[in-house]
C-alpha cells in the first residue's frame, strides 16, 4: 500500500483528488490534504509519503520550492505528480529539474490522474524490487564472507568482512553475534529458512545474517542494534527453536573490527548456558580406557565400535560440564595417532589412498580449534576414522568414482543451488583437492567447468524457451549476478545471451517460412 500526500490550495480540488484516488485500482492510500505550502512541508516530513500530487501555485510556499526544500534538506524526495492551472514554460522546466513524475493542467481529468499515479506507483515497485535485489546479494556477501572467516579466521577474510559491515548498506548501529548448537543429536537440523524466519520475528527490526558453522551450530549476526542496553531475543518466540538449541550471544559491539571479540564472548556464553546441562558425577568410561578403545577399533576396521565410542566421548566431554578443552586436546591427541598408523601403512604399501587422508587428517588436526562444538568435533572425527579404518582394514573406503557421478546427478538436478568443492567435502567427508583432481579423472573436465556448461546448458534452454528475462535467467540457474553470468555465457558461445536468443528466435521464424 502507497500513502499518497495532496497538497491544494483549492478545498474541492483536493477532496475529489482524494475521492478519485480511493475509487482507483491502484493500492494507494491518501495520507491527507494540506492546503498551502508550509502545512504541506511539514505534513512531507512528518509523514514521509510515497507519492505527492501538489499544486503549484499555493499560500506560503509554492509546491515546487517544497520539493527543493526537501531537496537542500537532504531528504528523499517522493515520487511527484504536479498539477497547475497555467501552461507555462517556467514551471514546466522546474518540475524537469525536480524529476516529478508528471505535470497535469487544470481542469483535471480523472484517466491523466490514474495515468499519472500508474507511472509513479509503477517507479516505486521498480525501486522496491531493484532495492530487494540489492538487498539479498548484499545479505548473500554478508554470509558468505563471515561462514568463511568464523571456520577459519584470518586477517584477509576479517579485512573483506569489515568493508562490507563498514559499508553504507551495513553501516547501521550496533551489532551482537549469536550461536546457536543443537542439543539433541536425534533431532532434525533446522533449514536456513526456518532459522531466518525465526529469528527474524524474535529480533523485530534487526537484520539476520544466518552462517552454517558446522552439522550442529548456526552463527548468527544481528545488526541494526540501535539502543544495545535494551535489546534482547524474544525467547517467548525462539520457544519451539529452544527445544533444539541452545544459544550463547556476545555483547554489542560498534566496530567490525571487534568481531573477533564478539565471537568469543557467544562462543563463552554458549558453552557456559551448555556446561550448566553436564552432570557432575563420575562417567562410567574413562579418557584413557576410550582412547585405547578407538585405537583398537580403527585396526579392526570395527565400525560399530568406533560410533560407540563417539557417543562416549560425546556422552564424557558433555556431563564434564561441557569440557571443550578436553574435548579438543583428547581428539588432537588422536587424529595424530590415526596419522601415524596411515603413515606406516603407506610406507609398506604406497597406496595413494593412505595420503588423502593422510592429508585430510591434517587438515582436521589443524582445523579442529575452530570447532564451536563437543557434537561436531566428536561426529567430525567419526566421519574422518570410518574412511581411516576401511582403509587401515584393506577395503576401498573411498569410493571415489561412485561419489563423482552422484555428484554430477546432483549438479544436472540442483544446479541453480549453492553447489561448490566446499560442499562436496563437508556433505561427502572428502578433501576437496583430492576429490577435484579424481572429478577431472573420472570426467575429463573440472569440476567448476562441468557444473558451468550444465549451468550454460540450462540457461540456453530458458533463453530459447521462455521470456524470462537475461537477469531472470542468470538467477534461475545459480548466478547470483547477471553481469557475471553475460561474461561467462559469451565465454562458452561466443555470443551475449540477449544475442543467443535473438538468433535462436530467427533461426526458428526461418524454419516456419521454410516449411509453410
Amino acid at each position: 500500500m502507497y500513502r499518497i500526500l495532496i497538497a491544494d490550495d483549492e478545498f474541492w480540488v483536493g477532496r475529489w483528488l482524494s475521492q478519485v484516488l480511493k475509487e482507483s485500482p491502484f493500492e494507494v492510500e491518501v495520507a491527507g490534504i494540506s492546503e498551502n505550502g508550509e502545512e504541506a512541508l511539514k505534513a512531507l516530513t512528518d509523514t514521509r509519503p510515497d507519492i505527492l500530487i501538489t499544486d503549484i501555485n499555493m499560500p506560503l510556499i509554492d509546491g515546487l520550492d517544497v520539493l527543493k526544500r526537501l531537496e537542500e534538506a537532504g531528504e528523499k524526495l517522493p515520487k511527484t505528480i504536479v498539477i497547475s492551472g497555467y501552461d507555462e514554460f517556467e514551471y514546466a522546466r522546474r518540475a524537469i529539474e525536480l524529476e516529478v513524475m508528471a505535470y497535469l493542467l487544470k481542469p483535471l481529468e480523472r484517466s491523466a490522474v490514474y495515468e499519472a499515479v500508474e507511472k509513479a506507483v509503477a517507479a516505486l515497485e521498480k525501486e522496491q524490487e531493484r532495492k530487494a535485489q540489492t538487498r539479498d546479494g548484499f545479505t548473500a556477501g554478508v554470509e558468505n564472507i563471515l561462514t568463511e572467516y568464523l571456520r577459519s579466521p584470518g586477517d584477509e577474510t576479517k579485512r573483506r568482512l569489515c568493508r562490507l559491515m563498514d559499508s553504507e548498506q551495513g553501516r547501521s548501529g550496533f551489532y551482537e553475534l549469536a550461536l546457536f548448537q543443537m542439543r539433541r543429536l536425534e533431532k532434525s537440523a533446522l533449514t536456513r529458512e526456518e532459522m531466518r524466519s525465526r529469528l527474524e520475528e524474535a529480533a523485530a527490526g534487526k537484520a539476520i545474517y544466518l552462517c552454517p558453522l558446522d552439522r550442529f551450530t548456526w552463527g548468527v549476526l544481528i545488526t541494526d542494534i540501535v539502543k544495545p542496553a535494551g535489546f534482547r531475543l524474544d525467547e517467548s518466540v525462539l520457544v519451539k527453536l529452544l527445544h533444539n538449541y541452545e544459544y550463547g550471544l556476545s555483547e554489542a559491539h560498534g566496530d567490525p573490527g571487534e568481531i573477533d571479540e564478539a565471537f568469543a564472548e557467544a562462543r563463552e556464553s554458549i558453552i557456559l548456558r551448555l556446561g550448566r546441562e553436564g552432570k557432575t558425577e563420575a562417567f562410567p568410561v574413562s579418557e584413557s580406557d576410550l582412547y585405547t578403545d578407538f585405537i583398537t577399533a580403527l585396526k579392526a576396521g570395527n565400525m560399530e565400535r568406533l560410533k560407540e565410542c563417539t557417543a562416549q566421548a560425546c556422552g564424557l566431554f558433555i556431563q564434564k560440564g561441557y569440557d571443550l578443552t578436553s574435548c579438543l586436546n583428547f581428539y588432537f591427541v588422536l587424529s595424530g595417532e590415526v596419522i601415524k598408523l596411515l603413515n606406516d601403512r603407506y610406507k609398506e604399501q604406497n597406496r595413494t589412498e593412505y595420503l588423502a587422508l593422510i592429508e585430510e587428517g591434517y587438515d582436521f588436526s589443524v582445523r579442529i580449534r575452530n570447532y564451536y562444538s563437543i557434537r561436531s568435533i566428536c561426529h567430525r572425527f567419526e566421519e574422518y576414522a570410518g574412511k581411516a579404518a576401511s582403509c587401515l582394514k584393506e577395503e576401498d573406503c573411498m569410493d571415489v568414482a561412485v561419489i563423482v557421478k552422484r555428484i554430477q546427478r546432483e549438479i544436472r538436478e540442483h544446479y541453480s543451488e549453492d553447489i561448490s568443492l566446499a560442499w562436496v567435502a563437508d556433505e561427502y567427508g572428502i578433501n576437496p583437492s583430492y576429490f577435484s583432481k579424481k572429478f577431472k579423472d573420472e570426467t575429463g573436465v573440472n569440476f567448476i567447468d562441468y557444473l558451468t556448461e550444465v549451468r550454460i546448458g540450462q540457461a540456453k534452454e530458458l533463453l530459447s524457451h521462455t521470456n524470462l528475462s537475461v537477469s531472470a535467467v542468470s538467477l534461475r540457474v545459480g548466478f547470483k549476478e547477471a553481469k557475471y553470468f553475460s561474461r561467462v555465457f559469451a565465454s562458452l558461445t561466443g555470443e551475449k545471451p540477449s544475442e543467443y536468443r535473438e538468433r535462436v528466435k530467427r533461426e526458428g521464424e526461418l524454419r516456419e517460412e521454410s516449411a509453410d
